[in-house]
């Protein structure tokens, strides 16, 4: 250490005023681009310090860090947060976390000299820098929640108010529609608010104090058809937003809405008429020409036969024609002025004009009527006197597992979950069912199986027909409908008369009246208005009102019309049967439908119409008359008339179940495929499918050179070879000498030339060449194949070179080297 560094060490380290403790000294050390004081116990005094030598000056006294001089000696310090290794020179790091975790609260973690504390996920390091006190991730931007935001352990969780969900994202909120999800419940019209909904009603309705329920308006419940029958010409319908008008068969509703204008189906194309159409009201008739009468269809007009009949009035000969007739008479007669009798050639014509009434110009034909027969019988009683008559006792036997009063029904037609019982001899119906098909609900009052079981509710209540659970009015609750007053009184002890019509409710503390189902009214004096129903009369009945006799107005049933059924009689009757309930069998011939309101049998429509007017084809999958029968062709239709399976594009047989043979495509398997090259075609399309290495619409054309496959959409991947390849399986056709699939490979050992088909012909150790098969002789030998010997005097490869032997003596043909006679030596057996 130089004079002036010593000096300018002890100015700074006075300058500084490090406190250095008594008995040490102040040392500048440069660490970390910075001067700075480290302290030093002072040289001992035991010395003179003239004397001492200080080890420090000279290479830090290899010391690490810091080194501090003693009197007679030295010794190395190391920094904070480091040890002095066992060398007494080297510092080595402290690992404080190893002692009481480095005072951290969670984590410690150890650096070159330090150490730092750290924190778990969710948790922050307090000003202390030990302790960890945990992250509200709440507290910042709500943690990414559109809503609430609640912390859960250090993690952020999203929820959202009432009325909305969490989003896929887990943070947002959506709206939930409760009208869409049918969450909601309004009795008529819900409307979507975010995070809520509000009920809405119709026009001459109120919502209900529940938010929900929507009750009629007394004042404006008025039937919109009563006045003027609303406007309308033919029938008027009531409903919420005013009258609806609709017409009659044969009519049609005129652009007002209101008139019915007559249907004139002959002039508009849709009667079926073959020669005659004559228009009514409310429908049509079809006539014919004379000599012609309508067919069964009620449509078509055949040829009348007048000769059938009385020989057409004929003296002699009758001829039949076409729409019409002739008389003719034998040899020596000729024909009358009438045109039908006969008079003998020669003879007095004496004939008396008649009034003649010809044939008539147009027949008709109508539908034809029923004809019914009752037979009354008197009733018998067992008090009265007997008279002497004969009492027949009737009884009726059913026979293969037939029931019913006519024996016209079986198991088939138990209905609700009935099941025939043991003998087949009737229906045992599911509780809350009976009737002799299961087909009627218990009666009021009783419920349960074979409705043997009695309600116990109170207070007016109605019990379940099948678990008789009990229904209670407006205002009166519990299990039994026990809670609450009887009708017609209220108050805390049910003693004061309510004012409610027809004994209605009334609020048991108010005395406000609630209405029963069915009745609507401040006073419940009102019954609902017809197609209405329900709690306030709120519902709309849903039953098809030109098929229904009325609709109950407390639970919306429908009673239909006769020849209809189904829940809102949206159905006729079944084929076969007609009248109320559909409860009447059908008696008419075989494939002739009869009228499902009246039993009228009808005439059969052509094969492949049905309807009424027979102007409706039949449906897919039925054919024949009235399009009674069912199609057999699977998924193919048939010919509506003759029931012929019509088979799509490919498909052939009585069924369609077949494919097409093959060389055959299209509709009905007649179009001839035109593939080449053995190429099969598609059953429907006829598209050739070409075999691989053959391409072109007809699969004339082989691959281009350097493709292959099917398609043709494979290229020729070769080595050693013209690029060329085999079009169907795309092996290269190599050049000589190469084999393999791409012609990756020369010929293996011993083989060569086109396809390495030649083996080599080559001895005595010789190299084949894979391509020619020419042979490259080993030293020694020569010849096409290598197997001749170099001859004397010459050796080496191919023979070329000269032996240099002296005195007769011979050379290796392989080395050269010299094979010398007795009596000579040396190299060249020259000494």
């Amino acid at each position: 250490m130089t004079l002036s560094s010593i000096l300018y060490q002890a100015a700074v380290c006075a300058n500084m005023n490090e406190s250095c403790a008594e008995r040490e000294s102040c040392r500048l050390r440069f660490r970390a681009g910075l001067l700075r004081c480290r302290c030093c116990a002072s040289p001992s005094s035991r010395l003179a310090p003239k004397m001492d030598v200080n080890e420090c000056t000279t290479e830090n006294g290899g010391c690490h860090d810091q080194c501090c001089n003693t009197v007679g000696s030295y010794y190395c310090k190391c920094p904070t947060g480091q040890k002095l290794e066992e060398d007494g020179k080297s510092c080595g790091d402290v690992d404080e976390c190893a002692a009481v975790n480095g005072g951290c609260q969670q984590g410690c973690v150890n650096t070159q000299g330090s150490f730092f504390c750290e924190c778990s996920m969710g948790y922050k390091l307090h000003a202390d820098g030990r302790t960890c006190i945990m992250i509200d991730p709440c507290a910042s931007g709500n943690g990414g929640c559109s809503q609430i935001c609640q912390n859960e352990r250090g993690v952020a969780k999203c929820e959202c108010h009432p009325g909305h969900y969490l989003s896929a994202d887990r943070k947002s909120c959506l709206d939930i529609d409760e009208c869409a999800e049918g969450r909601a419940r309004c009795a008529h019209r819900c409307v979507n608010a975010p995070g809520s909904f509000t009920c809405a009603c119709n026009p001459g309705f109120e919502l209900g104090a529940d938010g929900k329920q929507c009750y009629r308006i007394e004042m404006e419940i008025v039937d919109s058809c009563q006045n003027h029958n609303g406007g309308c010409s033919h029938r008027c319908e009531h409903t919420s937003a005013g009258p609806r008008c609709s017409c009659g068969d044969g009519y049609l509703l005129a652009s007002d809405g209101k008139t019915c204008t007559e249907r004139d189906e002959c002039a508009s194309g849709e009667a079926c008429c073959s020669q005659f159409c004559i228009n009514y009201v409310g429908g049509y008739e079809c006539a014919c020409k004379a000599g012609f009468q309508p067919n069964a269809d009620g449509c078509g007009c055949d040829d009348v036969d007048e000769c059938h009949l009385d020989n057409g009035d004929c003296d002699h000969f009758c001829v039949n024609s076409l729409g019409s007739y002739e008389c003719a008479c034998k040899e020596g007669y000729r024909l009358g002025i009438n045109r039908q009798s006969c008079i003998a050639l020669g003879s007095a014509e004496v004939e008396v004009d008649m009034d003649f009434a010809g044939i008539p110009g147009l027949q008709f034909r109508r539908p034809p009527q029923l004809l019914r027969y009752t037979v009354a019988l008197d009733p018998f009683y067992e008090d009265e006197d007997k008279r002497g008559e004969l009492t027949l006792v009737h009884r009726v036997v059913c026979l293969d597992n037939t029931f019913g009063n006519d024996c016209s029904l079986s198991c088939e037609d138990c209905v609700n979950g009935g099941r025939c019982n043991t003998e087949n001899s009737g229906c045992i119906c599911s509780p809350g069912w009976n009737g002799i098909i299961c087909n009627e609900t218990c009666s009021p009052g009783t419920y349960g199986e074979a409705c043997a079981s009695v309600c116990k509710c109170q207070n007016g209540g109605s019990c379940d027909p099948v678990t008789g659970q009990c229904r209670c009015p407006p205002g009166i609750h519990g299990k039994l409908c026990e809670d609450g007053c009887p009708k017609g009184f209220f108050g805390k002890k049910c003693n004061k008369p309510c004012s409610c019509a027809n004994a209605g409710h009334c609020h048991r503390l108010y005395g406000a009246c609630l209405c029963d189902p069915g009745l609507y009214g401040r006073f419940c004096h009102l019954a609902c208005p017809r197609w209405a129903f329900g709690a306030g009369c709120s519902e709309e009945c849903q039953c098809v009102k030109a098929n229904t006799l009325e609709c109950n107005a407390r639970n919306g049933a429908c009673t239909c019309k006769p020849g209809y059924q189904g829940k809102k009689c949206q159905k006729e009757c079944m084929s076969g049967f007609y009248g109320a309930g559909c409860k009447l069998q059908c008696h008419c011939p075989p494939d002739v439908l009869c009228d499902h309101e009246t039993g009228v049998c009808k005439h059969p429509c052509p094969p492949g119409f049905h309807g009424e007017k027979c102007l409706l084809p039949c449906h897919p999958g039925r054919f024949g008359v009235n399009c009674r029968q069912s199609c057999s062709c699977g998924k193919a239709p048939c010919d509506s008339k003759t029931g012929q399976c019509i088979c799509p594009a490919g498909k052939t047989g009585a069924t369609c179940d077949q494919a097409c043979p093959a060389g055959y495509y299209g509709q009905n398997c007649l179009l001839l495929c035109s593939c080449s090259s053995n190429a099969p075609c598609h059953h429907v399309t006829g598209e050739c499918m070409c075999p691989p290495g053959w391409t072109g619409r007809d699969c004339k054309h082989p691959c281009d050179s350097g493709h292959w496959g099917r398609g043709c959409e494979n290229m020729c991947v070769c080595n050693n070879s013209d690029g060329s390849c085999d079009p169907v399986t795309g092996s290269c056709f190599c050049e000589p000498g190469y084999t393999g699939k791409h012609c990756e490979w020369s010929c293996p050992e011993g083989a060569f030339g086109p396809g390495c088909e030649h083996n080599c012909q080559c001895q005595n150790g010789a190299a084949c060449d894979h391509v020619s098969g020419a042979c490259t002789c080993t030293a020694g030998w020569t010849g096409t194949f290598c197997g001749k010997a170099c001859p004397d005097g010459f050796f080496g490869l191919d023979c070329h070179q000269v032996c240099n032997c002296k005195n007769a003596a011979s050379c290796d043909p392989v080395l050269g080297t010299c094979h010398c006679l007795p009596g000579w030596v040396g190299e060249k057996c020259n000494q």
